[in-house]
């Protein structure tokens, strides 16, 4: 890990451990959190670099999920998770121990890129767009390298339809997107091809734009390309990228907008 972007990770992440002094490695990787809930880490190797602030791998929640939730009648649930981490974190939905459904609807990407020398902030949001017939547990797993992290949230049906409904009940109205995966924050090195997600929940399908840091809106070229899946892709980030890049999801019932902070890091001099 390049001790040059470590260093403005802490200068830009400190503030998350609450702590209003100078921030230090420990503010960083300090796990301890505020909600009500049971985190499980599983960490498959305790091999650190003597010379690096951080190790290979790391991974800790900026922010977990409640512990328990309610549904009200006819409401749609949104559990939050975002986890923060070396490379690019990924973050996995459980419904009751097993894969969620959503997974299988989701494209698959024909585009990867490698970012070994990222620090990334990433949020994921599950929506519950349907009456529940029964409390189901909502695990929220993260993961990068050897970095295994995951919080637990157990969400309770309505009074009204505990018990009266066999199988869980589809709403049938439209709704307005939401945006379910996004970065909050991305550092990479300059010359770093960046991936920045925008997955989106829309009934009917919702339209993706994206505006640069110069609140202009994006339109592809040789270094910017609009996936189908909502991603966008730059390629060969430059000092000058740095700033807001904001996700648009817009259909006929609504709107949500998601940021992400572009932080292209200069490289250390030999």
């Amino acid at each position: 890990m390049n001790l040059h972007l470590c260093a403005i990770a802490l200068l830009l992440f400190g503030s998350l451990a609450g702590t209003h002094g100078r921030p230090t490695s420990d503010d960083i990787l300090d796990d301890n959190n505020a909600v009500d809930n049971s985190i499980q880490v599983d960490e498959t190797t305790e091999t650190k670099q003597k010379a690096s602030i951080f190790p290979d791998d790391w991974l800790k929640f900026t922010k977990t999920p409640p512990a328990k939730l309610h549904q009200a009648p006819g409401a749609t649930v949104e559990i939050v998770c975002e986890v923060m981490g070396s490379q690019v974190p990924t973050i996995q939905w459980l419904v009751n121990h097993f894969p969620s459904d959503e997974l299988k609807d989701q494209e698959s990407n024909i585009i990867t890129v490698d970012a070994p020398s990222a620090i990334v902030r990433v949020r994921s949001v599950y929506v519950i767009d349907h009456m529940l017939s029964t409390s189901r547990a909502y695990t929220c797993v993260g993961r990068t390298g050897s970095k295994t992290i995951y919080a637990t949230t157990v969400v309770h049906p309505s009074h009204s339809a505990q018990g009266l409904i066999a199988t869980d009940k589809q709403y049938e109205t439209p709704q307005k997107p939401r945006i379910t995966l996004t970065e909050k924050t991305h550092l990479d090195l300059v010359g770093s091809d960046v991936m920045l997600p925008c997955r989106v929940h829309s009934v009917p399908r919702a339209r993706i734009t994206w505006r640069n840091n110069e609140d202009k809106e994006i339109v592809p070229s040789n270094r910017y390309k609009l996936l189908p899946t909502g991603e966008l892709l730059i390629s060969n980030i430059k000092w000058e990228d740095m700033g807001n890049y904001k996700c648009t999801a817009q259909n006929p019932i609504g709107r949500d907008t998601a940021e992400t902070f572009l932080y292209p890091v200069l490289k250390e001099q030999d």
